[in-house]
């Protein structure tokens, strides 16, 4: 079983379903649960929004989480943790959560060493070597519908920085963008 969140998270895990593997989307609200289910065709999506994070990611992922990627931190972050199956892998490629506090972004680092686990820092700017094949593998998906995404899009540099904080509130839908023409 593997579990995404974030926007980043939202392809990541379409792509580990279309690899067979069960996967539970992380998001915030009914509204985006709903469209990760449904648009997506995640199996589950648990809302952190609900205020019963651990609870419901344990009825999401009964048998515990294989795989994670992590684009957020904090309580998902130490929510996820507590669900990870002994030697599991963890990618993280971001902690928004982080960006605007002072809050680390692990409460229970004791976690990685009890279950073994494998976090490995992931930015895509060190694959350059694949990035051609992904980009036109990534393209054929959007294409052809067999991958979803969507945008929040903010108009005029001017809107840069509420958009900005907008992300860090989780207001955006999607990967959060600003048109700058």
């Amino acid at each position: 079983m593997s579990a995404a969140s974030g926007a980043v998270g939202s392809v990541v895990g379409q792509l580990v379903k279309a690899a067979g593997c069960r996967v539970v989307g992380i998001a915030g609200g009914a509204e985006k649960c709903r469209y990760v289910t449904e648009t997506l065709g995640f199996d589950a999506c648990v809302d952190y929004k609900a205020g019963k994070l651990h609870d419901d990611l344990k009825a999401a992922a009964p048998d515990g989480i294989d795989g994670y990627f992590e684009n957020v931190g904090g309580d998902v972050l130490d929510a996820v943790l507590l669900r990870m199956n002994a030697f599991g892998r963890i990618a993280l490629c971001g902690l928004i959560s982080g960006y605007d506090s002072v809050t680390p972004p692990i409460k229970a680092p004791r976690f990685f060493l009890t279950a073994r686990l494998k976090l490995q820092g992931f930015i895509v700017s060190e694959h350059m070597d694949v990035w051609p094949q992904a980009l036109q593998e990534l393209g054929a998906g959007v294409a052809s519908g067999k991958i979803e995404f969507r945008e929040s899009i903010a108009q005029g540099l001017e809107n840069a920085p509420e958009a900005f904080l907008g992300l860090l509130r989780g207001k955006n839908f999607g990967k959060q963008l600003v048109k700058l023409i």
